[in-house]
């Protein structure tokens, strides 16, 4: 397994840019904390199905960080226009953790699409997103796309609701990439370990 890494075409070096970059750096290096010092007390998350509130935009993130392996992140292009910057991206994973009720299944993904952060005084406080969710849910299986189905549409089935962890989640012996470097019988059992804590 690898390290988390984020690359930056284009990169725009406005100060609104920056912030939006940071707010993918942070979840990369499952830095939580600065995460959380970036989005704005009200932020709110809006895309493919979700409406997220802060601690559940977190709580999301660090279960998607926790379930794919060798992230490699490009942020293609960048458009920023006054307080909103939009950035077309891709990210190549290895599903190696249960994600949306489907169980890993160690296929490598491709993720594509767009997000879009409205950011004022340095702090995101929206987000709008779209990805190739079909494209993604095909490639990891036919499980996760019921998964997917029952949460987002009207199925009246309970999900699990997303509960932030401590910003520890992820940190073995205090750092993120030794999590990384785990195989992914590994990092489940971690994962575990931590939620019955």
């Amino acid at each position: 397994m690898n390290k988390a890494k984020l690359t930056i075409i284009e990169e725009n070096q406005s100060a609104t840019s920056q912030t939006a970059y940071a707010v993918s750096r942070a979840i990369l290096e499952g830095d939580w904390e600065k995460l959380d010092g970036l989005l704005d007390t009200n932020f709110t998350y809006t895309g493919d199905g979700y409406h997220f509130t802060k601690d559940q935009y977190i709580a999301f993130m660090q279960d998607m960080r926790a379930a794919f392996s060798n992230f490699e992140m490009t942020l293609e292009k960048t458009i920023t226009e006054n307080d909103f910057v939009s950035i077309r991206f891709n990210s190549k994973v290895v599903n190696t953790g249960s994600f949306m009720g489907s169980p890993a299944n160690n296929k490598n993904l491709m993720v594509t699409g767009i997000f879009q952060r409205h950011i004022k005084q340095g702090k995101v406080v929206q987000e709008w997103q779209t990805t190739d969710l079909l494209g993604t849910m095909n490639q990891i299986g036919f499980g996760a796309m019921f998964g997917y189905a029952v949460f987002v549409t009207g199925f009246k089935v309970k999900s699990k609701p997303l509960v932030r962890k401590h910003n520890s989640f992820l940190h073995l012996d205090g750092k993120v990439e030794n999590f990384d470097l785990l195989d992914g019988p590994a990092k489940n059992r971690y994962i575990k370990n931590f939620n019955n804590h």
